[in-house]
């Protein structure tokens, strides 16, 4: 696919979005999760293809591909005959499970991981952590809070890789349990405090790792996942 210019195109609320990416299939992507994760195609929402061509300004091919690759994701989903809708939001018990999952691999990762002291590992995760901290505040649209769950994914897979197993790194990307869990974002307030609250504790997972200390990295990734559940899922403030 030939790269072209970034444009704006108009999503369908009158808000024109500034769309960063050199492809249409990624500008048709972004435009559409976009709108999933602000709730603006609320879940279950049937999505009409001819309807968002003319919406999206795109034609159907680069707007199959991005809808592949959302369903990838588990944003949409697609049933024969039916066409594709978004996906419904995940329950608070599942996402509850689904983080006590994640404590469980990612722990287990940093536990192996962070004494190797690998080089790439350590790059990825001071290069990520120093992304995530220049976000002074975690809004609750997705343009806010993109570039900060951009570096979010990319830290957590670090740590995944870190403990070498394939396995574990397969099924953990197949989990999009950060974007899962971005998609109650819409439903949150979320202040300097809180943005202040992650930032300490991703630090203190990257110090665990340049100590070499699997221990404490797997302490500090548990502290930090579950004032995560908390923080989604609304029982603190």
């Amino acid at each position: 696919m030939t790269a072209r210019p970034a444009k704006s195109v108009s999503v369908g609320s009158g808000t024109p979005l500034k769309v960063l990416r050199t492809t249409l299939t990624e500008r048709t992507y972004e435009a559409l999760k976009e709108r999933i994760l602000d709730q603006d195609l609320a879940p279950g929402a049937r999505l009409n293809i001819d309807a968002l061509t003319r919406d999206l300004g795109v034609s159907s091919s680069p707007l199959r591909e991005a809808l592949a690759r959302l369903e990838a994701e588990l944003l949409v989903v697609s049933e024969l005959y039916s066409g594709y809708a978004v996906a419904p939001e995940p329950s608070q018990a599942y996402l509850r499970d689904l983080i006590d999952f994640r404590i469980l691999l990612e722990g287990r990762s940093a536990l192996i991981g962070a004494p190797q002291q690998h080089p790439a590992i350590l790059t990825e995760l001071r290069t990520t952590v120093r992304q995530m901290a220049s976000t002074r505040r975690l809004g609750t649209q997705y343009k806010q809070y993109r570039k900060f769950v951009s570096a979010d994914i990319r830290f957590h897979h670090a740590i995944i890789r870190s403990g070498g197993n394939a396995a574990i790194t397969h099924s953990y990307s197949m989990m999009n349990a950060i974007l899962h869990q971005a998609r109650l974002y819409v439903h949150r307030l979320s202040g300097e405090t809180r943005a202040s609250e992650v930032a300490a504790e991703h630090a203190a997972i990257l110090q665990a790792f340049e100590a070499g200390d699997g221990p404490a990295a797997n302490e500090a990734l548990r502290h930090h996942l579950e004032g995560g559940k908390r923080r989604l899922l609304g029982t603190e403030q």
